[in-house]
């Protein structure tokens, strides 16, 4: 529940296309955590961990791409014309979903929580659908969690309309800028 680059992006596009768009990046975040659960019993986020060329490179990526969507929602809401913007074709063109993926997967603390949390609760000889169900635990509770949130901000953006939606597209853009260089500095 601790906000994150994950409730960004959702917040932007609960704001900026409804519901629906805030439901889709919440998918698309749940289905990267789902990835992350399987590459942690896979031993591919043991080698992210041990590599510190792929975990920078990762790093950086999740970086560039968190500024890239916190420009891309900053600058119009500055201009003033942030109203609906691309995601109102969100729900039906996949971006939400895949936004939402794609955050989560460049997200190297991701990483961290699976390979620091989650074999705290596998021990050696229990079969992987033990951690796969672990992490879609944590998939589903995510994903109730940010239709929560997506629910409520979409119903505020709906009620205060442009203004609230331009605030909101500042401060998220802001924080998402934020959250990005925050990640492309951190050890």
């Amino acid at each position: 529940m601790t906000p994150g680059p994950d409730t960004a992006i959702t917040t932007r596009n609960a704001l900026r296309g409804g519901w629906p768009a805030a439901s889709l990046t919440a998918g698309g975040v749940a289905v990267g955590q789902l990835v992350w659960a399987a590459a942690t019993g896979a031993g591919l986020v043991a080698v992210l961990a041990a590599s510190a060329l792929a975990f920078t490179m990762v790093k950086l990526a999740g970086a560039g791409y968190l500024i890239f969507l916190g420009l891309r929602t900053l600058l119009p809401a500055t201009r003033g014309g942030a109203e609906r913007s691309e995601a109102v074709g969100v729900a039906g063109s996949g971006s939400a979903f895949l936004q939402g993926l794609v955050n989560n997967l460049l997200n190297p603390k991701c990483a961290a929580i699976f390979l620091s949390v989650f074999p705290q609760f596998v021990h050696p000889g229990d079969p992987p659908a033990r951690l796969l169900l672990l992490g879609g635990l944590f998939a589903l509770m995510t994903f109730t969690w940010l239709n929560i949130v997506g629910a409520l901000l979409a119903r505020a953006g709906r009620r205060f309309g442009g203004r609230l939606k331009r605030a909101a597209d500042t401060v998220a853009g802001t924080v998402m800028i934020g959250l990005g260089l925050r990640v492309a500095v951190s050890r």
